[in-house]
């Protein structure tokens, strides 16, 4: 039996709004802007920004549509793989090109290899700094000193 969600109203409603602009581990070109309703575990309402212009268009202009993989994967160094695919797509529904599924394995196979490559670099360069030992203790003390007297969950399980 399907069950309907009951429907809150507004102003029954206690919102609160919270922001993340930048967020800078997207190399500070992102935004989002939430509305959350806490007591009902709901996301009310949610929207990301981007406040780069990356010029994809200009670059491309004047140039064979058939280039566009090579050139757009090599504006952002991180994701170029997901520019490379996005790119063939556009070209495919231009040209009226649809892949085989044995295509769409090979396209998908290169995306998940892309995606653990993508991982790798953005957790080891970008993110895991600010949890190693060495920046912690320099820019925030005091949240050092609380984790040196804070027992770890599990920590028997994991302990040598």
């Amino acid at each position: 039996m399907a069950t309907t969600r009951e429907r809150i109203e507004p102003e029954q409603r206690n919102l609160v709004e919270m922001s993340w602009d930048p967020i800078t581990r997207i190399i500070g070109n992102l935004g989002i802007y939430t509305k959350i309703d806490f007591d009902n575990r709901e996301v009310v309402e949610c929207k990301a920004t981007s406040s780069l212009f990356r010029g994809y268009s200009v670059f491309m202009k004047g140039k064979d549509p058939r280039d566009a993989g090579f050139i757009t994967s090599r504006i952002c160094g991180i994701c170029g793989d997901n520019h490379t695919v996005c790119s063939v797509y556009a070209q495919n529904m231009a040209y009226g090109i649809r892949m085989t599924p044995l295509a769409e394995w090979i396209v998908n196979l290169g995306e998940a290899a892309e995606y653990i490559f993508d991982h790798i670099i953005f957790q080891d360069n970008l993110v895991f700094v600010d949890f190693c030992e060495q920046m912690v203790k320099e820019t925030n003390p005091s949240v050092w000193a609380k984790a040196e007297k804070t027992e770890a969950r599990n920590a028997a399980v994991h302990s040598l």
